[in-house]
């Protein structure tokens, strides 16, 4: 009897420990940060210009055109860029950008109106919390191969392009803490590289051109707290 108890002691111990042991796929769900901001509130965003210079281009010269001629980096036309910064703790880490700006650490999105000067942005005003660039539910496409850029390891993706039968565009950081990365087309068997910037990015989004086979490309860069940040439109072709 005194064998019997014991066991079914110990039994129940393993039991009861097995009960407290979550799940792997319990431990493995992390819920996703709220913002602690509310809609439309105000945050210190400051903006620079960066120029097709700066993001290691410059102005082609075409027949017909007037100086400087059109700007581009590598494949891809420059529309217009910014550098951001602020200090508020909130404005980090960010992983969506189809237009607004998406943090992943604090969950909150931001927006602001461009400021338009000669040559693309200017500056920027009434930057605060904004709504989602995305309708609710929506979850972003992920490739399921990516091809191996050397020396780079890969960001993020939009899909649905159909140009030169690619159908996606992503981002690839060069690996370690280097200031550069590249644009790349690409399917599931070859990729083209557009363009190498000379900034680290965290996300990337494509709007189609309704009158064109264009690709407005928005990107935005890692967002390290308290540094400055590249927000940038492209143009492929």
């Amino acid at each position: 009897m005194l064998v019997r108890a014991i066991l079914i002691i110990v039994a129940g111990l393993i039991g009861a420990s097995a009960t407290a042991q979550p799940s792997d796929s319990t431990a493995a769900i992390m819920p996703k940060p709220v913002c602690s901001g509310h809609l439309g509130e105000s945050v210190a965003i400051n903006a620079a210009p960066l120029t097709v210079e700066m993001l290691g281009g410059s102005y082609r010269a075409h027949p017909g055109w007037p100086h400087p001629g059109e700007a581009r980096v590598d494949q891809l036309r420059y529309s217009s860029a910014v550098m951001l910064r602020s200090d508020d703790p909130r404005f980090t880490d960010f992983d969506l950008s189809p237009g607004p700006v998406h943090s992943r650490t604090s969950g909150c999105w931001f927006s602001w109106t461009s400021i338009q000067g000669k040559s693309g942005i200017a500056g920027i005003s009434d930057a605060g919390i904004g709504r989602s660039g995305y309708v609710d539910g929506f979850v972003p496409a992920r490739p399921a191969v990516t091809p191996d850029i050397v020396g780079y390891s890969f960001v993020a993706a939009d899909d649905n392009v159909h140009r030169d039968s690619y159908t996606w565009i992503g981002v690839w950081n060069a690996k370690g803490l280097a200031e550069r990365s590249r644009v790349v087309a690409f399917d599931g068997k070859r990729f083209l590289i557009l363009a190498t910037l000379p900034v680290r990015l965290g996300a990337i989004s494509k709007l189609s051109d309704l009158h064109s086979q264009a690709y407005f490309l928005t990107l935005i860069g890692e967002g390290k707290l308290g540094q400055k940040v590249a927000w940038i439109r492209l143009v492929w072709p």
